[in-house]
């Protein structure tokens, strides 16, 4: 069998649906190599953007060049066959059925190579339609996984010694909708696994984050305590533009109900720069929101034209150069708004599952997402430890008098 290479683009989705196809492969009897040593290249596109089409365009071009035999598949697949006719390249718009009938029709994930956090997809489309979005187009309608193989997948993620997985989706909140499930009660049963320590959530719209979910987990102490509630603007209008479904004192509102109810919440999010008919003081109202919200960290883009999305009818563009001086504001007053989020743990227990070692300097990330190190000439990755917030460093909460107090289990190889 020949080795494959892949590539991946895009969100936390096509990640986990990449190691999916990872071990399709290798159950089908391909060698995952690195890129040098490949013979076929499994490319999973995105196309959020206008620069992850072209980058991933560009690669699929250089790969075929190479003489290398090119597998497209991804939501750039399902939008466009800008690869139709190209000579070494197959494009499957549907990465299921590309693993049934290619490969060897594996639907569950059993590792995460080079990752202490696992991810496991729980549902798949979105029915929202923002005006900006195309993905409502190329992954269609909600469809939840059920629930039952789902506990299996963590269960198996667990024994293999991941302590975190993540649970994520294209509109993760809607899980359920088509088949009358509840988040609430896959995260249930998802507590109740041995081994795992901690289910992170993955982004979620406001409108979903509803009374019945925030109780369960103000009481599920394996539930971390951190949600991502995109934003994508401060301003009502360009909120109405958007077509997104709230209002910026909604939002608020909700944040506040959310830090009664669990104290040491943490919140990040999305803002979108430069959407049709942003003016100066819609910027500034998604600068002043970024500090009334008190965002750990926000992931700021300029908007990206979506041909076939309502946003493209609209005229009042703004300047390519006007997008990246808003944007680099914006990261600013972003910064400065995380590291006082971060200074409010010094002087507090906090929780760091570690991800990553150098020497006696261990990182990770704390329940709440904290970014966090310490130095301990003891334990190992993947250990789970109790320290004490010291002071700010590199962007990271500094930790001392870490002790590990969940027994190391080490990952084994997927």
């Amino acid at each position: 069998m020949a080795n494959v290479a892949i590539k991946t683009y895009g969100c936390k989705v096509n990640q986990y649906e990449s190691q999916l196809l990872r071990e399709n492969l290798e159950k089908s009897g391909y060698l995952v190599t690195d890129y040098d040593d490949s013979d076929i290249v499994l490319v999973n596109s995105c196309c959020v953007t206008a620069r992850a089409e072209s980058e991933g365009r560009r690669f699929v071009r250089k790969s075929v060049r190479e003489g290398r035999k090119v597998w497209v598949t991804g939501c750039g697949a399902k939008k466009e066959n800008d690869y139709a006719g190209i000579e070494g390249v197959e494009v499957f718009p549907d990465k299921e059925a590309f693993a049934e009938s290619k490969l060897a029709g594996i639907r569950m994930i059993s590792g995460f190579p080079g990752r202490t956090r696992a991810f496991i997809k729980i549902e798949d489309g979105c029915e929202n339609f923002c005006s900006y979005c195309i993905i409502p187009y190329v992954r269609g309608p909600v469809v939840s996984r059920d629930e039952r193989e789902i506990v299996l997948e963590a269960k198996a993620l667990a024994a293999s010694g991941y302590r975190e997985i993540v649970m994520t989706g294209v509109d993760l909140g809607a899980y359920g909708r088509d088949t009358g499930k509840s988040l609430v009660s896959l995260l249930g049963a998802v507590s109740g696994i041995d081994g795992l320590e901690r289910i992170r959530l993955s982004s979620m719209e406001v409108f979903h984050l509803d009374e019945k979910l925030v109780e369960h987990i103000s009481g599920n102490r394996k539930v971390c305590t951190h949600f991502h509630i995109p934003l994508q603007s401060g301003s009502d209008r360009v909120l109405s533009l958007m077509k997104r479904r709230y209002t910026l004192a909604g939002y608020m509102e909700k944040l506040e109900y959310v830090r009664r109810m669990i104290p040491d919440v943490t919140f990040t999010t999305d803002l979108m720069v430069a959407f049709p008919g942003e003016g100066e003081d819609d910027f500034k109202m998604s600068c002043k929101a970024v500090g009334d919200a008190g965002f750990l960290r926000v992931h700021i883009f300029r908007y990206s034209g979506r041909a076939g999305t309502p946003a493209c009818l609209l005229d009042d563009k703004v300047a390519v150069k006007t997008g990246k001086e808003r944007e680099s504001v914006l990261k600013s007053v972003s910064e400065e708004t995380g590291n006082r989020i971060k200074a409010g743990f010094v002087g507090r227990e906090v929780e760091i599952l570690a991800e990553s070692r150098e020497g006696n300097r261990f990182e990770g990330y704390t329940r709440n997402y904290v970014p966090s190190f310490f130095l301990s000439g003891e334990g190992d990755i993947n250990g789970i430890f109790r320290a004490s917030g010291e002071g700010l460093a590199d962007g990271r909460l500094f930790c001392i008098g870490a002790k590990e107090y969940a027994g190391h289990k080490g990952i084994k190889d997927a």
